[in-house]
């Protein structure tokens, strides 16, 4: 059933022509019943592509011999599925893969590093994702790869790179054809050398010339305290990620820091503000868009940016589309949004109730929704896409997105996690992975 969108509802209803219900029917496949804390994450990492009637999909479990790097291929024209095949192991559950895919349809992944050298490997033969080369390592203390292919086939790579002494930084790294990985330089640095994270995404121009870089920087001052600073922001490239500019097309020195990029939004924990970010998308008005929401005690608010102009930014408020039983639930947007061939947006997020005494990176009432729009944006129409839960959060969706070369279908395909964070690293888990095919709004 198909719950009727918040813009003609204000409250629970039920229309004589039939049950208007919470939860919509979702065609769903399980790739995976050993899924690990991280099987889907994190939002920097692509992991489905498109290409010639097949559909590439990978992600991270973990066996009994410990955490793998699965892939599995869907026959878009039988439906089959093919058997999963590891590619490698990771480190711990911040290891798992970024995919991508070259004009020629070899498909490449960057895969296993928490604070270590990555791995990179790939397919043996075009759009066949059965057998991979022995894996390269390149680079030191790396985490959280977000990984594109440019147009004359180099791959181009961000990353955050950690130090002992002095303080992290998003790095670029690339891939010329039967070359070697290097590295080119930091794109962002941060203030604080004590903790911080990056969630960037990487996302080309409908042309394949312009590099487009979404972000939140996560900067912790220290440990005592523990009050971290939040910024979301922007940069875009026309070389190929050498040199880099605002939304209002004013160059941007390199490394940048929240102080100088284009910032979108800005959150101090001393005032009870924590922003979270998606990976973010470029639209048919090649326009980036980029996902974030901001939590405090009580709630948290989900917004979709996009430049207006002049270094400004609309903030499109996308709580009051959840539907109404959802509403008094917090929206966060450390999820996605992408555009298939049709054209329209499609949102992910999760919802969950809100409470100060709680974390809310896997709390088990968190549920995911997606937002999805007929009028390019305009509106949304939002479904939660299962019943709650009180035992295990349905979270972490990895959204099919361009990545250079592949072929994006009407409506963008995802994936999720059925299951359960886990209380360390190296936790074993058997968490579900679900795959949910792209479908328009109704």
């Amino acid at each position: 059933m198909k719950f009727l969108s918040l813009r003609f509802l204000t409250s629970f209803t039920v229309i004589a022509v039939g049950c208007v219900s919470l939860f919509a029917d979702v065609e769903r496949t399980i790739l995976s019943s050993e899924g690990s804390g991280r099987a889907t994450a994190y939002i920097e990492s692509p992991k489905i592509i498109s290409f010639e009637g097949k559909t590439h999909v990978a992600w991270l479990d973990t066996p009994a011999e410990g955490f793998r790097i699965r892939i599995k291929t869907l026959d878009q024209a039988t439906g089959n599925w093919s058997e999963s095949t590891d590619i490698g192991e990771a480190i711990d559950n911040h290891g798992g893969p970024a995919l991508t895919i070259d004009e020629a349809g070899y498909l490449h992944v960057v895969y296993f590093s928490h604070h270590h050298p990555f791995r990179y490997s790939r397919s043996v033969r075009p759009n066949d994702a059965s057998e991979w080369t022995d894996y390269q390592e390149f680079g030191i203390d790396l985490t959280y790869p977000s990984l594109v292919c440019a147009p004359d086939g180099t791959l181009i790579l961000t990353a955050r790179r950690s130090f002992e002494a002095k303080p992290w930084d998003l790095e670029m790294w690339t891939k010329a054809p039967d070359q070697p990985w290097a590295r080119q330089h930091a794109i962002l640095s941060a203030r604080y050398g004590v903790y911080s994270q990056f969630g960037s995404s990487l996302a080309w121009s409908a042309d394949h010339k312009t590099l487009h870089l979404g972000f939140r920087i996560y900067e912790l001052p220290d440990f005592d305290t523990n009050l971290p600073e939040c910024t979301v922001g922007y940069l875009a490239s026309h070389d190929n990620g050498n040199t880099w500019q605002g939304s209002d097309g004013q160059p941007i020195a390199i490394p940048a820091t929240a102080a100088t990029v284009d910032i979108i939004a800005h959150g101090l924990n001393t005032q009870g503000r924590i922003l979270l970010s998606g990976s973010m998308a470029v639209g048919p008005d090649d326009q980036p868009h980029i996902p974030y929401s901001v939590r405090t005690q009580k709630s948290a608010q989900g917004f979709l940016a996009t430049p207006i102009g002049d270094g400004r930014w609309n903030h499109h408020h996308l709580n009051q589309y959840l539907p109404p039983a959802y509403r008094n639930w917090g929206l966060y947007l450390n999820g996605a949004v992408s555009f298939g061939t049709a054209g329209q947006p499609t949102v992910l997020g999760t919802v969950l109730q809100v409470s100060r005494d709680d974390h809310s990176w896997g709390q088990v009432s968190t549920e995911l929704v997606r937002f999805r729009s007929k009028d390019g944006g305009q509106t949304y129409f939002a479904d939660i896409l299962d019943e709650a839960n009180p035992e295990s959060p349905r979270w972490m969706p990895s959204i099919e997105r361009p990545t250079g070369f592949n072929q994006m279908p009407a409506y963008p395909s995802f994936i999720y996690t059925d299951g359960v964070r886990g209380g360390a690293l190296h936790d074993q888990l058997s968490n579900k992975v679900i795959y949910i095919p792209g479908t328009p709004a109704p």
